[in-house]
């Protein structure tokens, strides 16, 4: 998409692929191909510095709009007192750890949007169809993850024999809608700060940055599968 120079003669070079934009460098010689974080003298990182100069933002405003409009899993009441928006794998095993903290906001009035996408295993669009097409698709998503296997890292649900086409064609879009967050991997993320703005982060976080999240006060996490966020 565009060059800069770099540190130590390199040429620094934003790709882009799947919507996803990228830093890689280029050796002084042309011949070689550098992937990875550059890091100067003292341990500063310099990719991360030249992303928030020459990578562009996605237009998250508008994105979020788009929200509304995936197939996405309901969890919460429809008047809660607050939205988030998940995008999640059946058979991510953080995003099971994101389902088992967002357990107490939901009871104390936060809405989970959940929106599967295929990306972990070949069994996931058909563990997601199965989830879809449930006759209650949260309660299927709920049986999914508490009956979600840890050791091998699998979904409880069992994946549907027959997945249709327009279910995969849902799951396509719900993946290049993540993608163009410019978020990395499940779960991912989205919400309206208290401020009202637009915050999109991938991975599960610290516990403690849950209300910040739901806009609600910090909940009790009782569970053990969580002491490692804590």
């Amino acid at each position: 998409m565009r060059s800069f120079p770099a540190a130590g003669g390199l040429t620094g070079w934003v790709i882009k692929r799947d919507n996803r934009q990228a830093i890689v460098y280029t050796t002084s010689d042309k011949h070689n191909l550098v992937v990875g974080d550059l890091l100067d003298e003292s341990g500063h990182d310099l990719t991360a510095r030249y992303a928030s100069m020459y990578v562009s933002k996605p237009d998250i405003d508008s994105l979020y709009k788009q929200l509304d409009g995936t197939r996405y899993i309901s969890d919460g009441a429809a008047s809660a007192k607050s939205l988030i928006y998940v995008f999640m794998d059946p058979n991510c095993v953080f995003c099971h750890f994101a389902w088992l903290a967002l357990r107490p906001y939901v009871k104390a009035g936060v809405q989970v949007r959940w929106i599967p996408v295929s990306l972990v295993k070949s069994s996931s669009a058909p563990r997601a169809a199965a989830i879809l097409t449930a006759q209650s698709p949260v309660k299927a998503l709920e049986y999914n993850e508490s009956h979600f296997v840890l050791s091998s890292e699998d979904g409880g649900v069992s994946p549907a024999l027959k997945v249709d086409p327009t279910i995969i064609d849902s799951l396509k879009a719900n993946r290049a809608l993540m993608d163009a967050f410019g978020v990395n991997g499940t779960p991912a993320f989205v919400w309206k700060s208290a401020d009202g703005k637009v915050q999109a982060k991938a991975g599960m976080p610290p516990l403690s940055e849950l209300p910040a999240i739901t806009s609600l006060p910090e909940q009790p996490e009782p569970d053990h599968e969580l002491d490692r966020f804590r």
